[in-house]
């Protein structure tokens, strides 16, 4: 409190020299409270992180998949005409279009046996076939099937009867074919072997 008398002067300063202090205090807390909040109890107070990536790494795509898609597709349908000419003992119009050369001639031979036998096939083959090589730069393409034939659940019989032939031999046997592609083409296979001393 300030008494008027002979000090009022130095008292006016010294009121004006407080009341700045306590405006600059002020405005920095008020400054400290816009910029930081001042305190770290507030959730208003942190600064959200930013959300983190992770790469995720890639296997290059297969430069040859629709290719490779291409042969299974045509071995399916080979193996799909062979199994309907030895059910039905008749050479299926329909193999021709994939199996050439040695393969046609294996399958006719095959077909020739058992029609001396009056044997026809009953049931199916369980087939696994992989493309474990493929040569698609050169004009034919080339390529190369390995299959595991498991023909557990199909018998030869006898045509008029129905009897089972006997077999006691393995029934999952290694097959490899080859195949070629001329590029305007479709794929057909040359070559088909059943390695029967190679179980899988």
């Amino acid at each position: 409190m300030c008494v008027i008398d002979s000090m009022s002067a130095g008292c006016g300063v010294a009121a004006r020299h407080g009341r700045g202090r306590w405006a600059a205090l002020a405005g920095a807390l008020a400054l400290c409270a816009v910029v930081t909040g001042c305190g770290s109890g507030g959730s208003d107070s942190k600064v959200a992180a930013a959300p983190s990536t992770t790469a995720v790494s890639r296997a290059p795509a297969d430069p040859d998949a629709a290719q490779k898609a291409a042969v299974l597709a045509a071995y399916r349908s080979m193996t799909d005409a062979e199994a309907r000419t030895y059910a039905t003992a008749k050479l299926d119009p329909g193999l021709s279009r994939y199996a050439v050369d040695h393969a046609l001639t294996d399958i006719k031979l095959t077909l020739y046996a058992q029609q001396q036998a009056g044997t026809v096939q009953k049931g199916s083959v369980t087939r696994s076939p992989k493309v474990t090589a493929i040569d698609t730069a050169d004009d034919p393409m080339k390529a190369t099937v390995t299959d595991c034939a498991d023909s557990t659940h199909y018998n030869e019989v006898d045509a008029k009867t129905g009897k089972a032939t006997p077999y006691n031999g393995s029934r999952r046997h290694v097959v490899t074919v080859t195949a070629m592609r001329p590029k305007s083409g479709t794929w057909r296979f040359f070559t088909y072997t059943i390695d029967r001393q190679r179980t899988c």
